[in-house]
């Protein structure tokens, strides 16, 4: 008897503890900010390579979009979303 006492103590205090780190975690993830355009800028830049010619925000502020001409004098528009700093398909 005194072992499923203890064993119960036991689980209830690891489930409020996993809970409240979830918690934490959740709200640490609520507060994040978005990135900023120098961000997004950057993110392109380093996977495409190239300049940066243009960092327009979206008009519905999800994101950004930004132009790069490449070494080969390609240029290209890419979106990169404001929350998660994605590179979106266009």
């Amino acid at each position: 008897m005194m072992l499923r006492v203890l064993l119960l103590t036991l689980f209830i205090s690891v489930t409020a503890f996993t809970t409240t780190a979830i918690a934490a975690d959740t709200q640490a993830d609520a507060k994040k900010k978005a990135i900023s355009s120098q961000q997004a800028a950057k993110l392109v830049k380093k996977r495409y390579g190239g300049t940066v010619l243009k960092v327009k925000k979206q008009k519905n502020n999800t994101g950004y979009k930004v132009k790069i001409v490449k070494p080969n004098g390609q240029v290209i528009s890419k979106k990169v979303n404001a929350k998660t700093g994605k590179i979106e398909n266009n």
